[in-house]
C-alpha cells in the first residue's frame, strides 16, 4: 500500500476518534486533515479543544512547517457571501426595561396602555358615531359606536350573552340577541379583558347589539418578500438538558446546515435560525422534574446547547428568545436571556419581539398564552396551533386574557400586536403548524424534545425533529423532517 494512502486512512481514524471525543470539526477543518499527517493530527488533539476549524489547523500547519495540498474545496453556499440583514425593534421589547413594582397604579397604567393602543387599531370605518360610556346615557334609543374592554361575558335565561364593558370613562352592559345569528356568534368567542367594537342601539339599562368587530389585520395585505434568495429556518422547545432531549435529531438539524448529505441546495440559502424559547429543559419548572433530567445543572444545559451553536456555520445567525422552561422570569413579556447564561454568539432576544430581517417583520412570541387560549374558547385545540395564532392576529394581542398565564404589569403592554407582521412565529406546544393569513406566514415550530408522559396524560401528539423554513425571496415555506435518517 502507498504510504500516502496509508496516511489518508490514518487520517479518517484520527478524525473518528476526535469525534468520538465529543469534538466537532468544520467542514474545510475535515478536509484539511484528511490530506493531513499523523503529527497534525496529534498537535490538533493537544489543542484540546471542542470545536476544530480551518483556522486551527492552518496555524497547527504553520508550527510543524507542514505544507499540505487542500482538497478541491466545496463551493460556498450563497447565504455565506452575504452580510446579515437584521433591525431588533427594541420598542416592542421589554429587555432592560422593567420598572413595574406590581402596585396599583402599575395595573392601572398598563390596562390604559392596552386599551388606548388597542383602540388605535380598530377601525374607525362606522355609520354610527363613536362615544364613550361616560355619556352614553345621553344616547338614547339612538344608534351608536362604542370602543370598550369586555370586563364579563355570561349567558341570559332567554339565551342571549350578556357583556359587561369598560372604557377609560366608565361601564355598561351590551346584550347580544340570539336573533342576530351572525353578531351572536362572534359573542360566543369574545374573551375577557380584550379591546373591541360594538355597534347598536342604546336603551336605559343596555346596548342591544348589532355588530362587534376586532382589531384584525386588514384583509388585502401583499406578501413581503425578501429581495436576496436566503432563508429562515424556524425551530423551538429543544429542552436541551432533558432526558427525552432528541439529540441525534438535532445533530442531524445541525449537520444539514454544515451541507452533510441530504438536500442542500435550500440548506445553503438558510442565513437565520429563529429559536422561540424553550432552549433548555430548566431545573424546578414543575415538581418532580429532576426525574426527567438528565443533566441537573441548568448551567451545564446551556453550555451543551452552547456547543451546538459553536457547531453552527460561522455565516448563519442565530436569534434566541426565551420560553417557560428558560432561566428567565416565568412571567411575561419575558426578557433576552442573559449572556452569563448563553455565551455563544448568537442574537438574545425578548419574547415577545419585533425583528425585521431582509426587511421581512417578524414577531416571535414563545406561545406561553395557548394554553389558556385553547382552553378558553371553543374549536381550538393543541393539535391545531396556527389556528391559536391566528386569534392572536385578529384580537391584535398574544395574551388577551389576563390572569390566566402570568403577566407582569408593566406601564406598557409588550403583548399588543400594534405592527402587521409578515412572520409571526410560536412554539411552546411542541406541535407544528402553518397557515397564511391576511399576508402573514403563521409558524408555529415543534421540538426536538420526544414525548413526555405529562404529554402522554394530556393526549399531546408532538411532532419531534420538525423544521420549518421559509424561502424569503420566493415566500415559500416548507417542512423538513429531521426525525428519522435520510
Amino acid at each position: 500500500m502507498a504510504d500516502g494512502q496509508a496516511d489518508f486512512e490514518n487520517a479518517g481514524a484520527g478524525i473518528s476518534e476526535l469525534r468520538a471525543k465529543g469534538v466537532r470539526l468544520t467542514l474545510d477543518a475535515e478536509q484539511l486533515l484528511k490530506n493531513g499527517s499523523e503529527k497534525l493530527l496529534k498537535e490538533i488533539v493537544s489543542l484540546q479543544k471542542l470545536f476544530i476549524t480551518r483556522e486551527d489547523v492552518e496555524a497547527a500547519m504553520a508550527r510543524l512547517n507542514e505544507p499540505v495540498e487542500m482538497a478541491r474545496p466545496r463551493e460556498r453556499p450563497a447565504a455565506a457571501e452575504c452580510a446579515p440583514d437584521i433591525k431588533i425593534l427594541h420598542q416592542f421589547d421589554v429587555t432592560g426595561k422593567s420598572r413595574t413594582t406590581g402596585s396599583v397604579d402599575d395595573f392601572v397604567a398598563y390596562f390604559r396602555n392596552r386599551y388606548q393602543r388597542m383602540s388605535r387599531l380598530l377601525s374607525s370605518a362606522s355609520k354610527y358615531p363613536t362615544v364613550g360610556l361616560g355619556d352614553i346615557k345621553k344616547e338614547i334609543n339612538q344608534n351608536v359606536r362604542i370602543v370598550v374592554m369586555v370586563y364579563e361575558k355570561r349567558d341570559t335565561k332567554k339565551g342571549s350573552v350578556l357583556l359587561e364593558v369598560e372604557d377609560l370613562e366608565g361601564k355598561f352592559k351590551v346584550v347580544v340577541p340570539r336573533s342576530n345569528e351572525k353578531t351572536y356568534e362572534k359573542a360566543r368567542r369574545l374573551l375577557r379583558d380584550e379591546v373591541v367594537s360594538i355597534t347598536g342601539k342604546v336603551l336605559e339599562q343596555f346596548i342591544i347589539a348589532e355588530e362587534v368587530e376586532w382589531p384584525d389585520l386588514p384583509v388585502m395585505r401583499e406578501k413581503k418578500l425578501g429581495e436576496r434568495d436566503l432563508a429562515c429556518a424556524y425551530i423551538s422547545d429543544i429542552h436541551v438538558g432533558s432526558r427525552h432531549f432528541l439529540e441525534k435529531q438535532f445533530q442531524r438539524f445541525v449537520d444539514w446546515l454544515n451541507l452533510k448529505g441530504g438536500e442542500t441546495e435550500i440548506a445553503g440559502k438558510v442565513k437565520y435560525v429563529i429559536v422561540a424559547g424553550d432552549i433548555a429543559d430548566g431545573v424546578g419548572i414543575y415538581p418532580k422534574q429532576e426525574k426527567d433530567l438528565a443533566i441537573k445543572d441548568v448551567y451545564k444545559q446551556y453550555e451543551v446547547f452552547d456547543n451546538y451553536m459553536e457547531m453552527m456555520p460561522d455565516y448563519i445567525e442565530v436569534i434566541v428568545a426565551p420560553g417557560n422552561h428558560d432561566a428567565v422570569r416565568r412571567a411575561e413579556p419575558m426578557p433576552a436571556i442573559e449572556d452569563s447564561v448563553i455565551r455563544s454568539d448568537v442574537t438574545r432576544v425578548g419574547s415577545p419581539t419585533v425583528l425585521e430581517i431582509e426587511g421581512i417583520k417578524h414577531v416571535v412570541y414563545h406561545g406561553t398564552s395557548m394554553d389558556s387560549m385553547i382552553s378558553g374558547m371553543s374549536g381550538l385545540s393543541y393539535n391545531n396551533p396556527e389556528k391559536v395564532s391566528m386569534e392572536y392576529l385578529k384580537r391584535r394581542h398574544l395574551s388577551p386574557i389576563y390572569g390566566t398565564n402570568q403577566i407582569v404589569p408593566e406601564r406598557v403592554d409588550y403583548l399588543v400586536l400594534e405592527t402587521e407582521p409578515d412572520v409571526l412565529h410560536c412554539g411552546h406546544v411542541h406541535k407544528n403548524g402553518y397557515a397564511y393569513y391576511r399576508g402573514t406566514h403563521v409558524i408555529n415550530s415543534g421540538t426536538f424534545q420526544d414525548r413526555t408522559d405529562f404529554q402522554v396524560q394530556q393526549g399531546h401528539v408532538p411532532t419531534p425533529g420538525m423544521v420549518g423554513v421559509l424561502e424569503m425571496k420566493s415566500g415559500v415555506y416548507k417542512t423538513l423532517d429531521f426525525s428519522k435518517e435520510a
